[in-house]
């Protein structure tokens, strides 16, 4: 997690008059801030800003094993935020890694620290690196940091983002990285809570590698680190670190770690027409309907029994006698500045080789 060099008090000002302003303007909507241990310094400090509408605390003091000491008094402190995003006012991130033997604890069999017994999904756990024990480490640091936050607060936020930083411990092998990220989600997930992944797309294939749309990495929010003041809301526009998910956070780094909420289009449509069946050599036409007020940026593409078809790419497809048989389809993509991408896809169609005699 990049860490902004001023700390944030634990208590709120006063007043609105009383806060310190950042060097610069937040840009003009839904943006916050995320603070954790380091703020806990003294030397330096400002209160929250009285305009900031939600904040992300970190639950650890810098690993994984460890405690942020300022926890509770930066999240009360943060859940007292007021203002209008689509992101909660107050939730939580947790640092991740995989330090496999060398770690302080590590696991010989399917238990966690505490000896809850887990199901693996990647075969029994018997104290070897890899997928099978990092996955228990996961699941068990996942266990560790629900019940700090639980004997802490009154209530425990619903939102819990996971840190994935090459600056934390991990191995070569990826897919032993990725199990441990998978038992942290499959522990909050246990709990009902919502989980989000926090990194850079260049640090998440470095660490976790290509992840699969069957796993349950995939359709997870990101919160992308390294954006700017001015380029946050285009940034929302890129890819998510998985499959099938959005981007819904993007940082930078002004005065503090500001992070720019990701906004949903309204009403995301894909329709053909014909509707229900059509013919080889019969065009068919793609609509989007309108998913948000003002200027949406549209790509089109075509599939064929779920796969894309090369080169069908406008917002019309004439069937070839390739099409004959199977199931048509089309994918709209949305883009347009301070939005998720979001991509919908439509109806499908059965293309005939030709009409049927009546």
């Amino acid at each position: 997690m990049s860490l902004a060099c001023v700390a944030v008090s634990a208590a709120l000002p006063a007043s609105p008059t009383a806060a310190v302003t950042p060097r610069l303007a937040l840009p003009p909507t839904g943006a916050g801030i995320d603070i954790s241990f380091p703020q806990c310094l003294r030397s330096s400090h400002v209160d929250f800003p009285a305009n900031v509408p939600f904040a992300v605390i970190g639950v650890n003091g810098g690993s994984a094993p460890n405690s942020n000491p300022c926890f509770s008094s930066e999240y009360n402190s943060a859940y007292l935020l007021a203002g209008a995003s689509d992101q909660p006012h107050v939730s939580v991130y947790v640092n991740t890694g995989n330090p496999a033997l060398a770690g302080v604890w590590w696991p010989s069999t399917d238990q966690t620290q505490a000896g809850t017994v887990v199901v693996n999904p990647n075969g029994p756990c018997q104290n070897l690196a890899g997928a099978a024990c990092a996955y228990i480490y996961g699941y068990s640091m996942a266990q560790a940091d629900y019940r700090r936050v639980r004997a802490t607060l009154v209530q425990v936020p619903g939102l819990w983002w996971l840190d994935v930083e090459t600056s934390n411990t991990w191995q070569p092998d990826v897919a032993a990285n990725a199990a441990s990220i998978s038992g942290m989600v499959d522990y909050f997930k246990s709990k009902h809570l919502d989980v989000g992944l926090y990194s850079t797309s260049y640090q998440w294939n470095k660490i976790a590698g290509a992840t699969p749309a069957t796993s349950n990495l995939a359709g997870l929010p990101s919160w992308l680190a390294g954006g700017s003041y001015a380029g946050a809301p285009a940034d929302c526009e890129k890819n998510p670190l998985t499959p099938n998910g959005r981007v819904a956070m993007v940082q930078y780094v002004m005065h503090l770690d500001n992070d720019y909420s990701c906004r949903r289009f309204a009403a995301a449509t894909a329709t053909i027409s014909p509707t229900d069946q059509s013919v080889v050599g019969n065009k068919l036409t793609a609509a989007s309907g309108k998913w948000d007020s003002g200027a949406v940026s549209y790509s089109y593409q075509w599939n064929r029994d779920g796969a894309a078809i090369p080169g069908a790419t406008s917002n019309s497809y004439v069937p070839t006698a390739l099409d004959a048989g199977t199931q048509i389809t089309v994918t709209i993509t949305g883009l347009k500045s301070g939005y998720s991408a979001a991509s919908k896809t439509s109806n499908s169609v059965a293309v005939l080789a030709d009409l049927m005699p009546e």
